[in-house]
């Protein structure tokens, strides 16, 4: 049963049972409660907003009271009931179906949400969600991962060993004979502090637009504690070893090979690769315009314009690059002959023999497969943009000129991507400004030690 107050009246309450003192005498176990009636929703629903856990009646009856005040000042949420799940949901259908974002945008998105939040923190109130609630999850989920990861490389370890003892069990009927392969599971990704830090924002950008909508008082994800996540030293190829793999590719013919080595030499990313049109590209003034890519979303192709701003897309190449692509062009004017009516004209400077766009997903699984065939270190795709800008550095070329031709937004994050690769160029800039200044007296010729 419910036993109102004597003094303030409706509203305020305790649940008592018929263990409490009876009506009118003071119950000192059950916490206070309040209920009110508020005014309508927009769509005509009832709003009765309430809460629990207060020690006593005064201090029941001023929360009340400033519940009714904040509500008339257009700071009370709309629904106090309404979940974190629920309020990502509409904001997320908000957002794909107004088409305010990119569809690999919206892709992430839609994976953090369904992944991670709805299923951490999405049967929360929305009213009640706190920064420790958003850290706790971050930790929860990293710990989760780090489990996962251990148990699969424990399985594949057991399945190597197996297969191994296979092997030397069976014997090949012919020399050339299969050896028999391990079937591993999946290794899950690790769950590092620059992948909480892009949940995070997923969460932050959904909490902005309730703190916006008057749904929340403040953004609780930008008061979460989040591991600092350091941007990693760039590791890439020696010169040597990128003139051993291309040339073996080139050796091989194939179709391949020009992109890559635009990748080495231009920096391109893998969607500006598998995007980059014939007319965007002037060969005469060996110049190309960074405008269309080809991206994915999941494993769908999406095509787009880059981020970069078109005012910012130019790249200039080498000679040599451009009598690749000359060279390039030629065949494939011949394949689109060959194929006649059935050549796909999309444009693209890289295409499949039809003419057909590349699947980005294709290029990468295609270049980790050739690293492999020609036992060169391991890398991915996107390394040889790296290795682009360690190439310039190397040649001496100012950092600022590198972050323009890697179209990066600002020089700070060529700055701390690359900046470790300085260090020769840094020694010969010190060495060739001290040899300008005359010095006759050195310290060396005294043979004297400075005091």
């Amino acid at each position: 049963m419910n036993r109102r107050s004597a003094k303030y009246g409706k509203g305020i309450y305790q649940r008592c049972d018929a263990t409490c003192p009876p009506q009118g005498k003071t119950c000192r176990v059950h916490m206070w409660s309040y209920y009110v009636e508020l005014p309508n929703g927009p769509n005509g629903q009832r709003r009765q907003w309430t809460k629990s856990g207060f020690v006593t009646a005064k201090e029941v009856a001023d929360a009340r009271n400033h519940t009714i005040v904040s509500d008339q000042s257009g700071l009370l949420p709309s629904n106090g009931k309404q979940t974190v799940e629920d309020w990502l949901t509409g904001w997320l259908e908000g957002k794909t179906g107004s088409e305010s974002i990119r569809s690999t945008t919206a892709f992430a998105y839609r994976m953090h949400v369904d992944k991670y939040l709805i299923p951490y923190l999405g049967h929360m109130r929305l009213i009640d969600l706190r920064p420790r609630h958003v850290t706790d999850m971050l930790i929860a989920i990293r710990k989760e991962h780090e489990e996962k990861r251990s148990k699969a490389l424990t399985a594949n370890a057991i399945f190597d060993t197996e297969a191994e003892e296979l092997n030397r069990a069976t014997p090949r009927r012919r020399k050339n004979q299969a050896r028999i392969k391990a079937k591993h599971i999946p290794v899950p990704r690790p769950f590092g502090p620059a992948t909480a830090h892009r949940l995070r924002a997923t969460l932050r950008s959904a909490l902005n637009a309730a703190v916006r909508a008057g749904e929340v008082p403040r953004n609780v994800a930008s008061l979460a504690d989040v591991a600092k996540a350091s941007r990693a030293k760039v590791k890439v190829w020696e010169p040597e070893q990128l003139g051993e793999f291309l040339d073996a590719i080139a050796e091989e013919s194939d179709r391949l090979h020009p992109l890559f080595h635009l990748a080495a030499f231009a920096g391109l990313r893998r969607g500006e690769l598998c995007g980059l049109r014939w007319q965007d590209v002037d060969l005469e003034k060996r110049i190309i315009d960074v405008t269309w890519q080809r991206t994915t979303a999941g494993h769908r192709v999406v095509e787009s314009t880059p981020k970069t701003d078109c005012a910012e897309s130019r790249v200039d190449i080498d000679e040599r690059t451009t009598k690749l692509l000359q060279r390039h062009r030629k065949n494939q004017i011949e394949e689109r002959l060959r194929w006649g009516p059935a050549w796909h004209d999309t444009g693209l400077v890289f295409t499949r023999e039809n003419g057909a766009g590349l699947h980005p997903d294709f290029v990468s699984y295609r270049f980790e497969k050739l690293v492999e065939r020609h036992g060169l270190p391991r890398i991915t795709l996107h390394k040889l943009r790296h290795l682009a800008a360690s190439l310039q550095i190397a040649a001496g070329v100012d950092i600022a000129i590198v972050s323009k031709r890697l179209r990066h937004s600002s020089i700070k994050i060529t700055n701390d991507t690359y900046g470790h690769m300085i260090g020769t160029i840094g020694r010969q800039a010190a060495e060739a400004a001290a040899a300008l200044v005359p010095l006759k007296n050195t310290g060396e010729a005294s043979g004297k030690k400075p005091a």
